[in-house]
């Protein structure tokens, strides 16, 4: 299966981050995390990651395009305060009418070649622990687990 990343524009971009911002809460809450939490993350992640309605120098965001057609979306970037050859991945996400195709491993492995192009040695990313789907794709593709981290609700 052929693939590629297309970058989006600065105004596709900033038409793309609202919905980006809203998911990632809904993720976090998702994961088990209080709205307060949620919200103290997207706060500290978007002030240190944006700059206006943009992106901050170094992050990037592509369409993932499979046979010249658009299934989802990548965002990636130059991991904050790390070796000057690590990236992050910020966002990945799967266009949900195309899920369970194998294009999440498509997207990852694009995100590999364009982070080895731009001459990275690292690529870091965050998985939350109920997304057994993603957390099971990236162990596939090589990726280890560095730390993880656990709760356990008591009842009132």
């Amino acid at each position: 299966m052929s693939g590629e990343l297309r970058e989006m524009s600065a105004e596709r971009v900033g038409e793309w981050l609202p919905g980006m911002w809203a998911g990632y809460r809904a993720s976090i809450v998702a994961a088990g995390y209080s709205a307060e939490t949620a919200d103290a993350n997207v706060a500290r992640n978007r002030a240190a990651l944006t700059s206006g309605e943009g992106l901050t120098e170094g992050n990037h965001v592509f369409d993932v395009l499979v046979e010249g057609r658009p299934v989802g979306v990548v965002w990636i970037g130059r991991a904050s305060g790390e070796s000057e050859g690590e990236y992050y991945v910020y966002d990945v996400e799967v266009d949900e009418a195309e899920r369970g195709r194998g294009y999440g491993r498509v997207a990852m492995e694009l995100v590999e070649a364009w982070v080895r192009a731009a001459g990275g040695t690292r690529i870091g990313l965050n998985v939350w622990g109920n997304n057994a789907v993603a957390r099971s794709l990236y162990t596939a593709l090589g990726y280890r687990e560095l730390a993880v981290s656990m709760a356990k609700d008591l009842d009132a």
